[in-house]
């Protein structure tokens, strides 16, 4: 077997061991959630205005940023 097919079939079948990929979605959260652990207003704001700017296609990213803050209701 060449090294050319060796390395197409890793390609193809990634290991079991390799995390699913994040979606869109949730590597924004994890941008805000290290924004917020670090203080950085600016990166927070920044954010803010993106999550505003996206509204039509994530109408809920806003409001789900803001309840960041709360711990949930028993």
């Amino acid at each position: 077997m060449s090294a050319l097919t060796l390395v197409s079939a890793s390609v193809v079948a990634p290991s079991v061991d390799q995390p699913k990929p994040l979606s869109l979605e949730e590597r924004f959260v994890a941008e805000w959630m290290a924004a917020r652990a670090d203080g950085d207003s600016k990166r927070i704001k920044s954010l803010r205005m993106f999550a505003r700017s996206v509204d039509g296609q994530l109408p809920t990213l806003l409001a789900e940023l803001d309840g960041f803050n709360y711990p949930a209701a028993a």
